[in-house]
């Protein structure tokens, strides 16, 4: 017997896309290639619409407890002169906040969601997918168990949902002449540091130029 859908990557889009099928009732099972789910990652920003569907999930209250909720957003040019400010998130007169949090801190929380509500043996880690077979009832995906023991999995689906990363295998076959994807030039360095709070302390600050600024 196949399932409705599978979920090839166990990443923050795989995760909430099976939660939110899952709480749909549909049947849904998630492929995750790490053998471990870990907190990894950088900060990132999260949108009122974006908390809206994780509110939807039941994860607001959780990641308000390990986010910050800034309340303004302020940009300065290079040298230090303020431009402009807004608010943001619940000060803006949203439903919702926006939140500032940890990418694994995201990740590692909708994968504790999952693993609670489809069940363990539906949310499995060490899956590599190896190909896809798609033939009149759907697709089968194949993959390779990296546990050490040598063997692979295969499990078939009425549908797919390929959210295996930047370098997608089931992108990879069904593009195979499309290549790597094309840098647009920009380096991006992140980083986090305890340090006292500035200004009002929910402040979101951009500064610099268009061609290098700090966030």
């Amino acid at each position: 017997m196949g399932h409705e859908v599978l979920v090839v990557g166990g990443g923050i889009a795989g995760l909430a896309t099976a939660l939110s099928l899952h709480a749909e009732g549909i049947d849904v099972v998630v492929r995750e290639s790490v053998p471990k789910v870990e907190p990894l990652g950088v900060g990132i920003n999260l949108l009122p619409h974006a908390i809206r569907e994780l509110d939807a999930l039941g994860l607001l209250d959780e990641l308000e407890q390990v986010g910050v909720a800034p309340t303004n957003l302020a940009y300065f040019s290079a040298r230090g002169q303020m431009i402009w400010e807004e608010a943001r998130g619940r000060a803006a007169g949203y439903k919702w906040p926006q939140l500032s949090l940890h990418r694994g801190t995201l990740q590692v929380a909708l994968h504790h969601a999952a693993v609670e509500r489809l069940g363990v043996d539906r949310v499995v880690t060490g899956r590599h997918l190896i190909s896809i077979n798609q033939h009149a009832d759907g697709a089968t995906a194949h993959f390779d168990c990296r546990d050490g023991s040598g063997q692979q999995e295969s499990i078939d689906a009425s549908i797919v949902i390929a959210a295996d990363g930047i370098h997608s295998t089931v992108r990879q076959q069904r593009f195979p002449n499309e290549g790597m994807p094309l840098w647009n030039g920009a380096l991006l360095w992140r980083g986090a540091v305890e340090y006292d709070p500035i200004l009002d302390g929910n402040t979101m600050v951009w500064a610099g130029h268009p061609d290098q600024k700090f966030v």
